[in-house]
């Protein structure tokens, strides 16, 4: 689920900032992987994913 989900994320001018939750938990819910699990493990990989693309950029 969080692979497919990869490209729901916030960008501005920088690069991007934040991964889009609303999309994220919405894209879950229509697979059947919303579990409460998934909106606590959410936040703390959120940095990881965004870092990541920030590594791809350079």
């Amino acid at each position: 689920m969080l692979r497919r989900a990869a490209g729901q994320v916030r960008v501005a001018p920088g690069g991007i900032y934040a991964v889009d939750f609303g999309a994220v938990l919405l894209l879950a819910d229509a697979m059947g992987a919303l579990t409460p699990l998934l909106v606590e493990v959410l936040p703390e990989i959120e940095p990881i994913i965004v870092r990541s693309y920030a590594h791809d950029r350079d």
